[in-house]
């Protein structure tokens, strides 16, 4: 494992963590909430102290309530809305569960909604255990809406970006597979499932047999534009343009963090990441990255199957 990277010195409002210095871009800071911080260039924005300390108890109550185990070392998943289908990366037709009051008073009436169609419908909450990570991976281009959200919350976390290559392109037209199962009550351990993250997102492509904690450091510690973002307990992520659709994101797998010069043991993290459903005419994708994008992909796949010149 390599060590964890240094940190820039905090901004008024955050802290930038960065594999390379020099490759870290700056964000802008909002002149009227020193709370947000964006990055208009990559279509991130980041907003701190997005629930309060007290809400923050409750929703870890309330997640708990469903699923009272901490132990172990796999992530636990809870669906609410229309559940996430592990098996198309999109979101179940029939299985759907109520979204907690959290949820519809707290978090929804506060996100920074760009249009109507931006509103989510499809939350999936989770717990890390300290020291679990996410694999480096795009969330789902065609299933979803553009504006993808991810609430962190009980402690901090770095998540590491960096520019979709070929060798993302090479994983994301490996055959796909389940990872898991939906349970009766909505929880799933999820050991291999990315974020999302989104999200500590997320609806992933790609391979989904899981790297080893090795490969999958070497992934991200490897590229030399990789940068790392700290993203506070109780913030809000938002990934929009680039950083959604032609980013990788994930978080190494690491006991510690290197926090402002000072070594900070893991702690349990929760995420609550949020996506806008998409049905029917509106699934698909043109966006500028097609060596990641499940919609050109499919396409691809579709000309080269048995037939395909013929029917054209």
């Amino acid at each position: 494992m390599t060590s964890p990277a240094n940190l820039t010195r905090p901004t008024p409002s955050g802290t930038i963590n960065c594999c390379k210095p020099n490759n870290a871009p700056l964000p802008i800071t909002d002149p009227s909430n020193p709370n947000i911080q964006r990055w208009p260039s990559l279509g991130l924005t980041l907003v701190h102290n997005f629930i309060s300390p007290s809400e923050e108890a409750v929703m870890i109550s309330a997640f708990h309530a469903i699923d009272p185990r901490k132990e172990g070392k796999k992530r636990i998943s809870q669906h609410f809305g229309y559940h996430f289908d592990y098996t198309t990366f999109g979101a179940s037709t029939t299985h759907f569960t109520p979204v907690p009051s959290y949820i519809t008073d707290w978090v929804l009436p506060r996100l920074p909604l760009q249009a109507r169609k931006d509103v989510p419908d499809q939350f999936t909450v989770q717990y890390y255990p300290p020291g679990s990570g996410i694999p480096p991976h795009v969330d789902t281009h065609s299933m979803f809406g553009e504006a993808l959200y991810s609430l962190s919350f009980g402690s901090s976390v770095p998540m590491v970006f960096k520019m979709s290559g070929p060798n993302d392109a090479r994983k994301m037209r490996l055959p796909k597979r389940s990872l898991v199962s939906s349970s009766t009550n909505s929880t799933s351990d999820s050991s291999t499932h990315p974020e999302t993250l989104p999200s500590e997102q997320a609806a992933s492509t790609g391979q989904l047999s899981p790297p080893s904690q090795e490969a999958e450091t070497q992934s991200v510690s490897q590229d030399e534009e990789s940068w790392e973002l700290l993203l506070p307990a109780r913030s809000l992520l938002l990934m929009q343009g680039p950083s959604r659709y032609g980013y990788t994101h994930g978080i190494r797998s690491r006991k510690t963090d290197v926090i402002n010069g000072q070594t900070v043991p893991r702690e349990g993290r929760y995420s609550i990441t949020m996506r806008a459903v998409r049905r029917g005419d509106e699934i698909g994708c043109d966006c500028a990255y097609p060596g990641v994008c499940d919609a050109r992909i499919r396409e691809e796949q579709q000309q080269q199957e048995p037939g395909a010149e013929r029917q054209g």
